[in-house]
């Protein structure tokens, strides 16, 4: 969970390049935990969604200064999450910044 919590941090540090603020939220839900990592950086496009969390993916953008990566961090967190039995997603309006989310489901007593 570590790393995919960095991975969200970092990718929102390096896509974000002129902003000074990125907030991580965590939350409890019914049954869950949420946590949520926004920034206010470049955006992905809609029809790159749904493609980000796929191995070697990586968004690009003729218009917007991207950065090199592997594709594989996104896929990874995914890969985690999954395998603790949470979800993870993303919302982002391009130019308007993105903010990743994963749930995790919390122990019963």
């Amino acid at each position: 969970i570590y790393q995919v919590v960095t991975n969200m941090i970092t990718n929102a540090i390096k896509y974000s390049p002129e902003t000074k603020e990125i907030v991580v939220e965590v939350k409890r839900l019914e049954g869950k935990a949420q946590v949520s990592v926004k920034d206010t950086g470049i955006g992905i496009a809609r029809d790159q969604q749904k493609r980000i969390f796929e191995r070697l993916y990586q968004v690009g953008d003729t218009h917007v200064k991207t950065f090199p990566g592997f594709g594989m961090g996104l896929h990874i967190s995914n890969e985690i999450i999954k395998r603790h039995k949470g979800a993870i997603w993303v919302e982002s309006e391009k130019g308007k910044g993105s903010t990743f989310y994963f749930t995790l489901p919390l122990a019963k007593k």
